[in-house]
């Protein structure tokens, strides 16, 4: 499984756009032990202009990850990283930077922020973790 969010845009009677957001399941099996990353809510809908404060969390059972990554996923077309959180500091990539940022502690969870949505946002959105470790050579 994977997790994702998807945005649709609907226009109704009185010309009012909705930003639909759905979010799935990502999981990452290690090659010894297994982690895994929950992302809720299942979805969120907001109105363009509106944001998207820190209501998508991202969590996981691997306590000695440094990088919790997020990633934006348009239709048909391969996922972009949005940037990554390092411990506590966040990283976001320079073309978003202004619009999306992630709070929390890499090595436990994450909420993604995306301030004033518009149609543009609509994507399939998801977290990932990385455990990365240094091996000295011979």
């Amino acid at each position: 499984m994977k997790a994702c969010i998807s945005v649709l845009s609907v226009d109704n009677k009185v010309n009012n756009v909705m930003a639909f957001l759905n979010i799935c399941l990502f999981l990452i099996i290690g090659a010894s032990d297994q982690t895994f990353v929950f992302q809720t809510p299942p979805s969120i809908i907001k109105k363009p202009g509106e944001s998207v404060d820190g209501e998508i969390h991202c969590s996981h059972n691997a306590s000695d990850s440094d990088h919790l990554l997020w990633y934006k996923q348009d239709k048909h077309q391969a996922p972009k990283c949005l940037g990554y959180l390092n411990r506590n500091m966040p990283h976001p990539e320079e073309d978003v930077e202004d619009r999306i940022n992630f709070a929390g502690e890499s090595s436990d969870y994450s909420n993604l922020t995306i301030s004033a949505v518009s149609v543009n946002d609509s994507a399939v959105y998801f977290c990932a973790v990385s455990q990365h470790s240094m091996e000295e050579s011979a």
